[in-house]
């Protein structure tokens, strides 16, 4: 694990982070129900991006430029891939995860903002839309600080086992690629689906996910969320196959804390692009709800089949 950097230098980048994720919220929520112009990232049309998705990505570039010029970002919607070396501050941004229901005037969106030293999360802001308030709001959290919706410290719901009463979030691709193992009958709880993981995140660290199975989530899906439900006493555990983050070919997956995104952090050495392409499963809620479920996740033997299949659905936006 790379040494911890300074507490007051994180506290301050809380703070800042915060601020953009809000003001990022609020030109979200300007946006929200109008008319917008829309591309697509790929050939099927399933992966949309707005001309709100750019805006908000270009305030927080400029924001983290004007505040930390020599810190890195990744963002989701950057037009080139960075080859370059990391700094040791890296912000990680998602300026919409939900593009989909946003589109579809479905409230349930996200703004999410990680920030990585040397690879390791250490501050998570998350912008969340809610139903009730029109503004919407901030959760926020900091290596060993706890986590916060705006004021109010949360946590995630305690538990030693998932319960059949309370909610859970699962891939829709789930039943193509896992199997859950004997013991979670009757345990698996009442499944959602959101349509954005740092959404779903966020709604784990105030208590109202129990757990949550995220099939392959990019570096901008859960740089924030994983600090904001560590910090919320939850735990994150992602999937390991043979030293590489990928599925499990066998019927065993290989679970472990997720500490860092990057194996081994190299000053001078690690690029973004080695961070700008993890992606692995990860599980997340209270230590004991993660580890009964990690114990009785399996993948599927014919996972490749399916997963060729799996993948040509539409994804989520």
């Amino acid at each position: 694990m790379p040494e911890s950097p300074d507490r007051a230098q994180v506290a301050e980048i809380e703070a800042r982070a915060t601020e953009f994720a809000r003001q990022a919220g609020a030109i979200l929520t300007r946006h929200f129900g109008t008319s917008l112009s829309v591309e697509y990232k790929d050939k099927n049309s399933s992966d949309p991006v707005t001309n709100v998705d750019k805006e908000v990505q270009e305030f927080l570039l400029n924001s983290i430029s004007e505040h930390y010029p020599d810190h890195g970002v990744i963002g989701e919607e950057d037009a080139d891939e960075e080859d370059s070396v990391a700094p040791d501050w890296v912000w990680v941004l998602d300026p919409l995860d939900g593009t989909k229901n946003f589109l579809s005037g479905l409230p349930m969106f996200s703004s999410s903002i990680g920030v990585l030293h040397r690879g390791v999360p250490v501050v998570g802001a998350l912008y969340v839309s809610w139903p009730n308030q029109s503004s919407g709001f901030v959760m926020h959290a900091r290596m060993g600080g706890g986590a916060f919706l705006e004021d109010e410290t949360i946590s995630v719901l305690q538990a030693d086992e998932p319960h059949a009463s309370q909610l859970a979030t699962l891939p829709g691709v789930f039943s193509a690629i896992y199997r859950f193992r004997k013991p979670m009958r009757g345990k698996t709880g009442e499944v959602r689906t959101t349509g954005s993981i740092a959404f779903d995140m966020a709604m784990m660290a105030k208590g109202a996910l129990q757990y949550s199975v995220t099939n392959a989530p990019q570096l901008w899906d859960a740089a924030g969320g994983v600090v904001l439900v560590r910090e919320a006493g939850g735990a994150v555990m992602v999937g390991r196959s043979s030293g590489r983050r990928r599925l499990l070919s066998s019927g065993r997956l290989s679970w472990e804390p997720l500490d860092a995104f990057t194996p081994e952090w190299h000053s001078g050495v690690t690029s973004l692009s080695e961070l700008r392409h993890w992606s692995a499963p990860l599980v997340t809620g209270s230590p004991g709800v993660v580890r009964y479920v990690t114990e009785n996740l399996a993948s599927r033997r014919s996972w490749r089949r399916r997963l060729i299949r799996a993948m040509r659905r539409p994804r989520r936006g």
